[in-house]
Formats: structure tokens, C-alpha cells, sequence
């Protein structure tokens, strides 16, 4: 990649002939335009070799122009932009370097997971239709959690744990005042502790 840029700078800088601006460039030389406005001179007498064009502009600038243009152009323009924003943080006295402008694009860039990154396909979402089951209701208060423990006794997988949990609890099937049914249906469980004889 690096023989490629040389010779972009090299055409640049021989006169070879002009191409029309891609979008990308139109978007490098706003770049440009923004460097040199918020570093004035320290940016652009970085590049300029003052041998000038037939259209009077340093061909030093325009190569490196082109090279800015052909190394930014894995970047969209948006994440161009969120980096020359960044600039004010992160070089507020000197202009950047394009591997320095490179590294804030990079940290612009919106992260991607192992799968996107490896162009793993989606699985589709699991089809989980709910389970309805009728019971008659017997106006205790626990109704509620007698659906929820009937769903799942049905096959039902969209019950969260939590949901059956707090049913089997409401229920007496588990937890606290499953020791209290069973302190209930035997009373020497329930002895008092320390005060025997």
C-alpha cells in the first residue's frame, strides 16, 4: 500500500494527469481546509514544496492531499468529520500527523462484535409462543401464581425464572413458607430452641 501512495504523491508532484475529485477527496480537502484554518501555516508549510502547478497551488500540498485522500479512504466521511472534531482535545496546539489522524478515526469508528467482524450471519429469533392454561380460579390471591406453575408444568418457555420462582414461593412449593407448611404439618420440628429443661 505504501508503493501506491508514493506513486500518488510521485504523479502528484510530476504533473501526471488530473482526475476528478471522488467524493472521499472532496471530503479530504474540507479536511484540509480545517487543519489549515485551525493551525494555519504549521499545517500546510509541513507539506508545501513551493514548486507550484499550472493552476498556481503548491504541488507539494496536493500530493500530500492525495495521500491523506487514499489513506483515509477505509473511513467514511461522517467518522473524517467525529475526528477532525476531536482535534480541539487532542492536538489543541500542533496538527496531527496522518498516523495520529488516522488512530482518532480508528477511535471513532463504531466498535464491531466477533461476529460482524468475522461476517457471521444472524440466527433467527427463537419462535416462543406463550402457553395458556385455565384453571378455576379459587379467589385466594394466588391465582396468579398457579397459571405461572401450570404454564410451565405445560411446556411453557417464556416464564422467566424469576416469575416461577416468586410463584413457587406464593405457593408454599418452596422457600420460607414452605418450613412454615411443613412446621404446620409437624409440630416437633417447630420446638423452641434454648429454653429446655
Amino acid at each position: 500500500m505504501s508503493s501506491a501512495i508514493a506513486t500518488l504523491a510521485e504523479e502528484q508532484l510530476h504533473g501526471a494527469a488530473a482526475r476528478d475529485p471522488s467524493p472521499h477527496d472532496v471530503t479530504v480537502r474540507k479536511l484540509f481546509l480545517v487543519l489549515h484554518g485551525k493551525y494555519g501555516n504549521v499545517f500546510a508549510g509541513k507539506f508545501a514544496t513551493g514548486e507550484l502547478n499550472d493552476e498556481g497551488k503548491d504541488k507539494g500540498v496536493l500530493a500530500a492531499l492525495r495521500v491523506w485522500a487514499s489513506a483515509l479512504a477505509k473511513y467514511p466521511g461522517p467518522i473524517i468529520e467525529l475526528a477532525a472534531e476531536r482535534l480541539k482535545a487532542s492536538h489543541p496546539e500542533f496538527p496531527p500527523s496522518l498516523p495520529q489522524f488516522e488512530k482518532l478515526c480508528d477511535a471513532a469508528m463504531p466498535r464491531q462484535t466477533v461476529a460482524e467482524l468475522e461476517g457471521w450471519k444472524r440466527l433467527p429469533a427463537p419462535e416462543a409462543k406463550p402457553v395458556t392454561v385455565e384453571l378455576e380460579p379459587l379467589g385466594d390471591g394466588k391465582d396468579w401464581a398457579r397459571v405461572i406453575v401450570a404454564r410451565v408444568a405445560a411446556g411453557d418457555t417464556t416464564v422467566r425464572h424469576a416469575a416461577l420462582q416468586y410463584a413457587r414461593e406464593a405457593l408454599g412449593l418452596e422457600g420460607r413458607q414452605r418450613q412454615e407448611v411443613q412446621q404446620q404439618d409437624n409440630p416437633q420440628v417447630s420446638q423452641t430452641k434454648g429454653g429446655g429443661q
